[in-house]
């Protein structure tokens, strides 16, 4: 049965090929975007399960240096809005641990790059970067140090005395070998499971369609041998090896083309890094459960589609309709809505949404299981609203059978409820950040020298800020740069003194805030103000740290501002290279910033407010990224899927609509019946599905973003994006049209 099995899949004639040739090319598509996000995962996770060398603690240095371990001074620094990882270095002895990515520690006045950040220093002036370190390039660091090849990092050795001075240097013994810390990591990891799930049913409605391409013609055949005497198990044998051998064949292929693309994907930066190529893939594991997975899965669907030859050959003739699908299909679907709910309700700013993603994905699933439901009922209107020829055949096979109508367009329906989710939320949050102040502030820089968060142990020289003739001298040298206009900010008298625990902790002059609007303004005739700027200016969030904090109600300060410690410095830059220039001349001459672990805001080098945005819609970047990828993914494989079915469904009323021609009916009026019964579906699948999407998505943002926050709308994005997938389904539905025609000819009026 094995041999007459492939005899009978590989050599029955051009339509035989036709079908296993459109299955293997269907199974192949959909195993290549299985294993591109199983592949996007495993890097995704490996580069999460990193050992952290950033999150290396040590003990305080004592005035007397050890003759072991080593001084370890870590922080981070920008070059046009790329984070770079710096680690000052000094050896005590000739055992001192070696971080990773290198076999020794820089030397003196030497220090070790990573490759990104060795080739910006090959291109870029001196005085924008290479002069931030001190010394000579020694050496290059290695894929152990970093999480990607664009990762900007340095190791910079000094000698034991000269590290010792920096605030912030700790005693070292051993380098942390844990992972980082995972704050946004299981966000991360939801938003793939949602992306995984996204896409894993629409492939599998694709394979399980090709699987079942052209069935009813396969059943009348398979009829036909069990009247010449082929048994049950026979049958059984025959489809299964006629499926696998097309599933196994598209899932080598699938295999191949995804090996082809697994160097772009590892481009892609999906998450927002781009990964080693190494990582990048769906590990042996995976790849094996393809090759076993698939061909099962497409044999177990072949002999589900087979079930009534199975029971007897008559079964065929006697066909009967479904019983139609009842609402208990809408049970799933409301018990993912009260689980979502549930989960918004208990979400906090540190679970970031998480409880609500079970609801999420159970929504999803019901969204499937109630289709076949949406689809009678929507036949049954149409069949009300509707008059003439094509809308009564249309309406009548979709309430036959609405379950195998609604199979073709399922996919498109969880494109349609991702791209909502993410066409409502990602503009909100980006409102709730995006203030006309940050706008007007984007291109000026903060420096700070005693922010009012550190506390003493990490406060620079006391928590007085620079002295007031090094403050003046760096003010009057950063004006110097071409292009920068600098705003000094200084410390008040109060915040100076020991033990005062007050608020009014900073010094403005009235000339820097007609400059930067944004803060406020001072009463008039008033020279400089007391300010309290603890909460705003220093807030990581660009939403506050660009709120008005002064107003005509702050107190006058009458004193000489230039006897003041300098707190910090603002700075206007005109374009990027200035902007690169005043970093690194910070770097060089400002007191440095503290040690701090990876996310630690106490240590923030110098950016502007416009970078600091950006870092905070990074992650909805992200988020966003992965959700357009997925619908992407969902809608081309949706729309091979619908290109499946109609062709599949072609061929199986082949006879039908043939006779149907040979009687008189138009071939416009055949055209208009596959036009509805694929349109049918899928405006109501579609418009109940964009709605649901878009009342979750308000409800989110009702309840994480703060009061007040208006009800997020749709914008043009959505719409062109959601229009272009709409378009894409209506374009395959018109290509496979045509095929109509060609297969009815009443000149072609023989059946088998």
């Amino acid at each position: 049965m094995v041999r007459l099995g492939l005899r009978l899949a590989l050599h029955s004639g051009r339509e035989a090929f036709t079908r296993l040739l459109l299955t293997t090319v269907a199974v192949a598509l959909g195993v290549a975007v299985l294993l591109g996000v199983l592949a996007e995962f495993h890097a995704f996770q490996a580069d999460a399960s990193l050992p952290c060398w950033e999150c290396t603690q040590g003990t305080s240095v004592s005035n007397v240096l050890p003759d072991q371990g080593e001084l370890w001074n870590y922080s981070v620094d920008y070059f046009e809005g790329r984070t770079i990882e710096r680690l000052d270095v000094a050896a005590l002895g000739p055992g001192a641990p070696v971080p990773p990515g290198v076999s020794r520690l820089p030397g003196p006045g030497q220090y070790d790059v990573s490759p990104a950040l060795a080739a910006l220093l090959r291109t870029v002036p001196a005085d924008e970067l290479g002069d931030r370190f001190p010394g000579s390039r020694a050496g290059t660091l290695g894929q152990a140090a970093l999480s990607g090849p664009d990762e900007l990092a340095v190791y910079v050795g000094y000698q034991p005395a000269a590290l010792a001075s920096v605030p912030g240097t700790q005693l070292v013994m051993a380098v942390g070998r844990g992972p980082g810390p995972q704050v946004f990591t299981p966000f991360f990891r939801y938003a793939f499971g949602v992306g995984v799930l996204a896409v894993l049913f629409p492939v599998l409605i694709l394979i399980g369609t090709a699987t079942r391409l052209a069935a009813a013609r396969r059943e009348e055949r398979f009829a036909a041998l069990r009247l010449a005497g082929a048994t049950p198990r026979d049958i059984s044998v025959i489809a299964s090896v006629d499926s696998v051998v097309s599933a196994l064949a598209g899932t080598v292929l699938g295999i191949g083309v995804f090996l082809a693309a697994r160097p772009a994907l590892a481009g892609a930066e999906l998450t927002g890094t781009r990964y080693f190529t190494a990582t990048v893939t769906p590990t042996a594991w995976g790849y094996l459960a393809m090759l076993v997975a698939v061909p099962a899965t497409s044999a177990a669907a072949s002999l589900l589609a087979l079930r009534r030859v199975r029971i007897s050959p008559l079964g065929v003739s006697r066909r009967t309709s479904p019983p139609p699908p009842s609402a208990w299909r809408l049970l799933t679907l409301g018990i993912g809505l009260v689980l979502f709910v549930a989960g918004l309700l208990a979400t906090t700013a540190k679970t970031i949404g998480a409880p609500a993603y079970p609801g999420l994905l159970i929504v999803m699933v019901g969204l499937i299981a109630a289709g076949p439901w949406l689809t009678a009922t929507a036949a049954r209107w149409c069949a009300r609203i509707l008059n003439g020829a094509s809308p009564l055949l249309a309406t009548r096979r979709l309430e036959d059978n609405p379950k195998a109508a609604f199979r073709a367009v399922r996919g498109l329906v969880l494109a349609v409820f991702l791209g909502t989710i993410a066409g409502t939320l990602i503009p909100a949050v980006e409102s709730l950040s995006a203030t006309s102040n940050s706008a007007a502030l984007s291109n000026v820089l903060l420096d700070a020298f005693a922010s009012p968060n550190l506390g003493p142990s990490q406060a620079i020289q006391g928590n007085q800020g620079l002295a007031p003739r090094a403050g003046a001298a760096l003010v009057s040298n950063l004006r110097a740069i071409g292009g920068a206009a600098v705003y000094p900010l200084y410390s008040s008298p109060q915040a100076i003194s020991p033990g005062y625990q007050g608020n009014d902790n900073a010094i403005i002059g009235c000339q820097v805030l007609r400059a930067l609007p944004a803060f406020g303004r001072c009463a008039p005739g008033i020279r400089a103000v007391q300010a309290n700027d603890e909460s705003q200016i220093w807030s990581d969030n660009p939403r506050n740290s660009t709120e008005t904090f002064v107003d005509a109600s702050n107190p006058a300060y009458p004193g000489n501002l230039a006897a003041l410690p300098l707190q910090a410095v603002l700075v206007r830059v005109n374009d990027a290279a200035t902007l690169e220039r005043v970093r690194t001349y910070l770097a060089v001459h400002a007191p440095p910033g503290t040690s701090a672990l990876p996310g630690d805001e106490a240590a923030t080098p110098p950016r502007t407010y416009g970078e600091a945005l950006a870092i905070r819609f990074g992650r909805a970047v992200v988020f966003e990224r992965l959700v357009y990828f997925a619908v992407a993914l969902t809608i081309l494989v949706a729309g091979c899927s619908l290109a499946v079915a109609i062709g599949g469904g072609l061929a199986d009323r082949k006879r039908p609509f043939t006779l149907l021609r040979v009687s008189g009916t138009p071939v416009g009026t055949l055209y208009r019946v596959l036009l509805l019964e694929a349109v049918v579906p899928l405006a109501a699948a579609t418009l109940v599905t964009a709605a649901l999407a878009y009342g979750m998505s308000v409800l989110t943002v009702l309840r994480m973003a703060p009061e007040g926050t208006p009800v997020p709308l749709l914008g043009p994005v959505y719409f062109a994006t959601m229009g272009a997938g709409l378009a894409i389904a209506l374009v395959v539905i018109g290509v496979t049209l045509p095929l109509l025609n060609r297969m009815t000819s009443p000149d072609n009026a023989r059946f088998e």
